[in-house]
C-alpha cells in the first residue's frame, strides 16, 4: 500500500485533489465575483430604468397638467351657453342692470384638444337632468347675435350624441356620488346670477324709498347742487337682496341660459348674486349601465342648496396615443394601462394626472452580455495563470516521478546487464585459471565466450558514459569526407561476426564506389551499429533472419536504412521508443540492454544535422538515418 502511494498513482491523486482544490476555490470566487457583476449591473440597469420611467412620468403629466389645470380653472358660467356678467358697464361708464347682458360661453368657439369630447353639467335635483354648453338648447341655436356667434365649431351632431348617450346610460345622481368619492373638498369660491323672485314687502319699501327721493329731487330743483344722475342699477330693486331657491338654482343650471332671454321683471323675477363653491377637478372613470367605461374630469360644485357636477368627457383611447407617442423615444413599446391612481403603490409607475399606469414593455435595462469587462478579464487572467501553474506543477511532478521510475528502471537493468557479464567472466575465468578445462576446444569456446561477453560489458558501459556525456553539454561533430562504400565496409567488420552470434544474416545493398558526405564517420558508425545490434537483440525467433542496410541519396540527403524482419513495434509505442531509459513492453525478457540505444543514435543523428525516423512499421522495424550531404566537387 505504501509503495502504491508513492509511486504515479499516489502522485496523480495528490495532484487530482490539488487541482480540485484550486478550481473549487478560484471558481467559488469567480461565480461570486460574476454574480456581484451582473447584481451590480442589474442595478445600475434598474436605476437608469427608474429614472427613464420618472422621466416618461414626468413628460406624460407635464404635456397634459396645463391643459387640465385650464379647465380646473374655468369658472362655473362657462358651462352654461348663455350667463349673465355680474357686473357691466356701457359706454357712457353706466353699469347695467344685472342679468341684461348676456355672454356666450367660450365653449362654444374655443379650440379644445380632440380629445376632450364634450364638456357637461348634471344636477340630481327633482327631475334631474345633464346640460352641456356645446349643446345649446333649440331656442339659443335660433339666435343671431353677432356675426361671430354664428359660427360654432364646437356645436357638433357628436357631441349632441354624446350627451344623449350620458342621459340615457348614466343618472346624475350616481354621477355625483361618484364624484363625492374621488373629489377633495372645495378649495376655492366663485359668484354667479340667477333668477329669482322678489319679495312683496320688500319691494314696497324699495318702492316707497325711490318715491321719496324722486320728491326729494323735484323738490331741490333749484338747488345750486344738481342732483345726480342714477344708472339703472342704482334706480332698479334688483341690488337688493332677493329669495333664492333650489329650484330657480336649478332652472338655471338645467336651462342652459335661456330663462334670461325676454324681459326680466315680466314676471316679478330678478336676478340675484350667489355664491358657489367649487371643488378641484378630479379624473374619474364613469360606469355607464351597458358595461362600458368612460373617462371624464369631474367637480363638484355647490350653487345654493344645489349641488352640481361639472365635467368633461375625454376620448381615452386617443389620449393614451397621444401620450405613448411622447415617450416613445424613451420607451418603444410602451402602453397606458387604465386604472385607478388614488392609492396606488409608490412604486408603481402611475400618472398624477390621469388614471393611467405605465406599461413600459419588456425590461430590456438587464445587460444579456456585458462582453469583456475590466473584472472578466482579470479573472480570465487568473484562470490562465491558475491553469499554467497547474500544468507546470503538473508536467514538473510528472517529470520527476517519471525520472524517478526511469532511474529505477536504468538501475535495475544496469545492475541486471553488468551481473550477467560479470558472473560468466567470473565463472569462466575461474575454471579456466584453476585448470578445470583441459580440453583445447573447449578452452577456444570458454574464451570466445569471455570475449563476447567482455565486448558487450564494453558497450554497455560505453552507451552509459556516451549518455551522461551528452546530457551534460553537446559534444561537435568532426565532418570530414566519408566515403560511403568504406564507411559500411567497416560496419560490417564491426557487426558481422555479433550478428553471426545473434543467428542473423547482415546484408548490404550494393553501394556506388563514388558516394561520399561530408559527415562524422565516427558518429555515423556509432548510430548504424547501435540499429543493427537492436535489430539484433528483438528480432530474435524472426523466420526471416535478414537484417538489411541500404543506401541511396534523396534530394541531397544520404540517406542510410537499417531494416530487420522481426515482430516489429507496436503503434503506441512506436514514439516513446526513442526517450531515454525506454524500452518496449515485449522485451525486457526476450532481449537485454538498459534503453539507451535508439536515444543515442537520435541524439548523434541530430548533432549531425539529420533526423532519425521510424519508416514501415507494417514489417519488422526499419529505421531510417537521414543525413545532409554535400555536391562531391566541392569536397576536399
Amino acid at each position: 500500500m505504501k509503495g502504491w502511494w508513492s509511486g504515479k498513482p499516489g502522485g496523480l491523486l495528490a495532484f487530482v485533489a490539488i487541482v480540485c482544490l484550486l478550481t473549487g476555490g478560484l471558481g467559488w470566487a469567480t461565480a461570486s465575483a460574476l454574480r456581484l457583476e451582473r447584481e451590480q449591473s442589474d442595478e445600475r440597469a434598474a436605476a437608469v430604468r427608474a429614472v427613464r420611467l420618472r422621466l416618461a412620468l414626468w413628460r406624460l403629466d407635464g404635456r397634459i397638467a396645463p391643459l387640465l389645470a385650464r379647465e380646473d380653472a374655468r369658472p362655473l358660467n362657462h358651462y352654461n351657453t348663455l350667463y349673465p356678467p355680474p357686473f357691466t358697464l356701457s359706454n357712457a361708464a353706466a353699469a347695467y342692470e344685472p342679468g341684461t347682458v348676456l355672454e356666450p360661453s367660450p365653449l362654444l368657439q374655443a379650440e379644445l384638444p380632440p380629445w376632450m369630447l364634450l364638456h357637461f353639467q348634471a344636477a340630481a335635483a327633482a327631475g334631474g337632468g345633464w346640460s352641456s354648453p356645446q349643446v345649446p338648447p333649440p331656442a339659443l341655436l335660433q339666435l343671431k347675435i353677432s356675426a361671430s356667434f354664428t359660427s360654432l365649431p364646437n356645436v357638433t351632431e357628436g357631441r349632441s350624441r354624446l350627451l344623449r348617450e350620458l342621459s340615457r346610460r348614466l343618472r346624475p345622481s350616481d354621477l355625483i356620488a361618484a364624484a363625492r368619492k374621488r373629489v377633495a373638498p372645495a378649495t376655492w369660491h366663485d359668484t354667479t346670477l340667477i333668477l329669482a323672485r322678489r319679495n312683496a314687502d320688500l319691494a314696497n319699501s324699495i318702492a316707497n324709498l325711490s318715491q321719496q327721493q324722486a320728491g326729494f329731487n323735484s323738490g331741490n330743483s333749484n338747488s345750486a347742487n344738481p342732483p345726480i344722475s342714477q344708472s339703472p342699477a342704482e334706480q332698479s330693486p334688483a341690488r337688493q337682496p332677493q329669495r333664492v331657491d333650489r329650484n330657480l338654482a336649478y332652472k338655471a343650471i338645467k336651462g342652459s341660459g335661456q330663462e334670461w332671454l325676454g324681459p326680466i321683471a315680466g314676471d316679478g323675477a330678478t336676478s340675484s348674486e350667489v355664491i358657489v363653491s367649487l371643488t378641484p377637478m378630479v379624473p374619474v372613470w364613469l360606469h355607464l349601465t351597458d358595461g362600458s367605461e368612460r373617462l371624464a374630469l369631474v367637480r363638484l360644485v355647490n350653487v345654493e342648496m344645489l349641488e352640481v357636477c361639472q365635467g368633461v368627457l375625454l376620448d381615452d383611447a386617443a389620449l393614451r396615443k397621444i401620450l405613448q407617442e411622447e415617450i416613445g423615444d424613451l420607451f418603444p413599446e410602451a402602453r397606458l394601462v387604465p386604472g385607478e391612481n388614488s392609492g396606488a403603490d409608490e412604486t408603481e409607475p402611475v400618472m398624477a394626472t390621469l388614471p393611467f399606469r405605465l406599461d413600459p414593455g419588456p425590461d430590456d435595462s438587464a445587460v444579456s452580455d456585458l462582453g469583456w469587462t475590466t473584472l472578466r478579464v482579470g479573472l480570465l487572467l487568473a484562470w490562465l495563470a491558475a491553469l499554467v501553474a497547474v500544468a507546470a506543477v503538473g508536467l514538473g511532478g510528472w517529470s520527476l516521478l517519471d525520472l524517478s521510475e526511469r532511474r529505477a528502471r536504468f538501475v535495475s537493468a544496469v545492475t541486471h546487464e553488468l551481473r550477467t557479464p560479470l558472473t560468466t567472466l567470473r565463472l569462466y575465468l575461474d575454471m579456466l585459471v584453476g585448470g578445470m578445462v583441459r580440453d583445447p576446444a573447449r578452452r577456444e569456446e570458454y574464451i570466445q565466450t569471455l570475449n563476447g561477453e567482455a565486448e558487450r560489458l564494453h558497450r554497455l558501459v560505453a552507451n552509459v558514459l556516451d549518455f551522461a556525456r551528452l546530457e551534460r553539454h553537446r559534444p561537435r561533430a568532426n565532418l570530414e569526407r566519408v566515403e560511403v562504400a568504406l564507411l559500411l565496409e567497416r560496419i560490417r567488420a564491426t557487426w558481422q561476426q555479433h550478428c553471426q552470434d545473434s543467428g542473423k544474416e547482415l546484408i548490404f545493398e550494393a553501394v556506388d564506389g563514388d558516394a561520399a558526405l561530408r559527415s562524422d564517420a565516427k558518429l555515423v558508425e556509432q548510430v548504424l551499429g547501435n540499429l543493427i545490434d537492436n535489430a539484433c537483440k528483438y528480432s530474435r525467433g524472426a523466420e526471416n533472419p535478414r537484417i538489411e542496410v541500404r543506401y541511396r541519396m534523396e534530394d541531397s540527403r544520404a540517406v542510410f536504412e537499417v531494416e530487420d524482419f522481426g515482430p516489429g513495434i507496436a503503434a503506441n509505442e512506436r514514439r516513446a521508443i526513442f526517450r531515454a531509459f525506454r524500452r518496449g513492453r515485449n522485451v525486457d525478457v526476450t532481449a537485454g540492454g538498459v534503453g539507451l540505444g535508439l536515444a543515442l543514435a537520435r541524439r548523434w543523428t541530430e548533432i549531425l544535422g539529420g533526423r532519425l525516423i521510424l519508416a514501415k512499421p507494417e514489417r519488422g522495424a526499419c529505421f531510417r538515418v537521414e543525413l545532409p550531404a554535400e555536391n562531391k566537387a566541392v569536397m576536399p
